[in-house]
């Protein structure tokens, strides 16, 4: 495949990759003169019409994507019986090495990663899609830090070593979910359960189940509980492992609702501020936290789980118990013990029977308006972060913890993350691109595309774009809508109609468009002067003012056509050199001889021709003798 040309456009560099169903080059695209990624189908798979059939129409779904997160299909291709995809050029490691190479990660990295192949997921499923094989090894990291998921819609079990595809299981056997093990219809929550064993594989180093075989790591997905990451790596918090057992929950339903859920929670588990769990794995089997101590004095009372104990290792406790004390000793402890007890029972009173209220509902509101719906419940407002998002305007609430309608206590701080309003991405330059490239250029930048301008020009041609607003590289935030100016080609005028008749039907579309005109209606007549597809008539005839892009209509030849008819050419030479016999005829003009020869000599050649003719006679380039053939039909 290296130097070969794919669809008369992309030129195969070298091979980069390459699985079990397909193979990945570094091509370039001539066109646009830009480095591409073509993944090219393994050839046992193109007589398969049902596979072939599947990848297109998903291909094409998934071209439909456009997030920074997903690496950009640009072109679907078929050319002769290679089948292609081209894609966006990425510079990076996939996830699975960086996991082979640096595992566990750090928990902040794994978070951020997990976080921007949420953002990905939660486009794709937004559009009706799932991927269903999402693993590490789909996952590239570019240079600088971005996440970008591959493979979407297409997956197909081919390797028996890490995909399966029995009976409808579809999936990388170490990642797919329960009900993909089973075979069973997949949804978003498989996408859910295949990234919390990605999150799991990149804060402990290992894979939840493992086997001798692919059925039975099947299997251990489908009955067996994986061992808690943090018997692993004892590192990880307890947020995290929360959130990663409850992603990878056998049962759908116990999973997150959605990915955007999951998202939120990995952003709170970066700020050590977790959202609620609901009834799930973790319920039947909770993550013990360590009990909260207050200590009241070194050796006397602690308070411990809501419980008083009395300590007895004190010096002092074991002189009191061997000594024996006065009356006016006992008594005077025992009023101390009873105002120190009640005092500390009182404290604790009021602690805890506090006025329980239900937490309101701020997200989506205003920073300083939330804080005044807060401080008329008693509750006070803390912001955590501020952070960019598309759809919260700037100074607006995303999140809040605790949840909205969650009982609590007056006087507490209800933590809340602000949005800085929509990031600011660069604008792409797409002047010079045909209008089909820019708008998947614009859309991939995370803008979409605006008014559309529609002018002639001289310079651009039809088709490509000639202007845009925002310039280029100019920062605005995302989903800003971006203005073209499309040419419409050189302005149309007045042409003389070009001669068509005796033309081949082929060569007359071609030269029509190299005019500027239309074909227009095409009527076929039987002939015995023009052979079958040629020109008989036309309308408006050769030589009259048309403005271009009229159309025009034709008469065209059915056949049977001209039969072959023979003129002689007698030729006795006053001078050397080198003569060529040319004819003219319905079909064209040809040269019917050409050869040197002596002054003198005396020679008779036969020409064929069709229909009418004129038969030309030429030496050394000069025309010596012409003559009109008549039809003889």
């Amino acid at each position: 495949m290296i130097g070969k040309k794919i669809g008369n456009r992309y030129e195969i560099l070298a091979l980069v990759g390459g699985g079990g169903m397909s193979l990945v080059y570094q091509a370039k695209d001539i066109y646009l003169n830009r480095i591409v990624a073509v993944k090219v189908l393994r050839e046992q798979f193109t007589s398969d019409n049902e596979f072939i059939r599947r990848f297109r129409r998903e291909a094409q779904a998934v071209a439909s994507l456009s997030h920074p997160n997903i690496v950009s299909i640009y072109d679907v291709g078929q050319d002769q019986d290679i089948y292609y995809l081209v894609m966006e050029f990425i510079k990076g490691k996939t996830l699975k090495e960086i996991i082979n190479e640096q595992a566990p990660l750090p928990i902040h990295e794994a978070i951020d990663i997990a976080k921007q192949i949420c953002d990905a997921l939660e486009h794709a499923h937004e559009n009706a899609i799932v991927h269903r094989d999402i693993k590490p090894h789909n996952i590239i990291i570019t240079r600088g830090g971005r996440v970008k998921v591959t493979d979407f819609g297409i997956a197909r079990a081919v390797s028996t070593a890490t995909v399966t595809h029995t009976r409808g299981i579809v999936g990388s056997v170490h990642y797919i979910s329960p009900e993909q093990a089973k075979g069973e219809i997949t949804g978003e929550k498989s996408d859910i359960y295949s990234l919390g064993i990605v999150l799991y594989e990149m804060v402990t180093g290992k894979l939840p189940f493992e086997g001798e075989s692919p059925i039975s790591v099947a299997l251990k997905h489908i009955q067996m509980e994986p061992i808690l990451p943090s018997q692993h790596n004892s590192d990880i918090p307890a947020s995290i492992e929360k959130i990663i057992m409850k992603a990878i929950n056998k049962n759908p339903d116990s999973r997150y609702e959605n990915i955007g859920k999951l998202r939120l929670d990995l952003m709170a588990a970066l700020l050590d501020k977790v959202t609620g769990f609901p009834s799930g794995y973790l319920d039947n089997k909770p993550i013990k936290d360590k009990p909260s101590e207050i200590t009241v004095s070194d050796d006397t009372l602690i308070f411990e789980d809501n419980n008083f104990i009395e300590t007895e290792n004190s010096v002092e406790t074991q002189e009191i118990k061997t000594r024996k004390l006065k009356p006016v000793g006992y008594v005077f402890i025992t009023l101390f013990s009873i105002i120190l007890i009640g005092g500390l029972l009182w404290g604790v009173g009021k602690m805890f029977l506090k006025e329980e209220i239900a937490v309101p509902d701020i997200v989506g509101l205003a920073a300083p308006e939330a804080q005044r719906i807060l401080a008329g419940k008693n509750l006070k407002m803390e912001i955590t972060s501020k952070i960019p998002h598309s759809q919260v305007k700037e100074g607006n609430i995303i999140s809040q913890e605790p949840k909205p309608n969650t009982k609590t206590k007056s006087g507490r701080t209800i933590q809340v993350v602000v949005s800085t309003g929509p990031a600011l991405v660069s604008v792409p330059d797409v002047v010079g691109s045909s209008q089909i490239i820019a708008d998947v250029n614009i859309s991939n930048a995370g803008l979409v595309v605006g008014k559309i301008d529609y002018k002639y020009s001289s310079q651009y041609a039809s088709g490509i774009v000639m202007g845009q607003f925002p310039e280029s590289n100019k920062m605005v935030p995302e989903k800003s809508k971006v203005d073209l100016v499309v040419s419409k080609g050189p302005e149309p005028r007045n042409i003389s109609m070009p001669p068509l008749v005796g033309l081949d039907l082929n060569k007359v579309e071609a030269r029509l468009q190299e005019v500027g005109l239309v074909l227009g209606k095409i009527t076929k007549q039987k002939s015995e002067l023009y052979p079958k597809n040629f020109v008989i008539e036309q309308s408006p005839v050769a030589g009259k003012e048309v403005f271009q892009g009229s159309s025009v209509d034709l008469v065209v030849s059915e056949g049977p056509g001209p039969t072959t008819q023979q003129a002689r050419v007698v030729l006795k030479l006053n001078e050397s050199g080198q003569v060529k016999i040319e004819v003219r005829d319905v079909k064209g003009t040809r040269i019917a001889y050409e050869k040197y020869h002596q002054q003198g000599d005396v020679f008779a050649v036969n020409v064929n021709y069709f229909g009418q003719g004129v038969i030309s006679v030429y030496i050394d380039g000069n025309k010596i003798r012409e003559e009109v053939v008549p039809s003889q039909q």
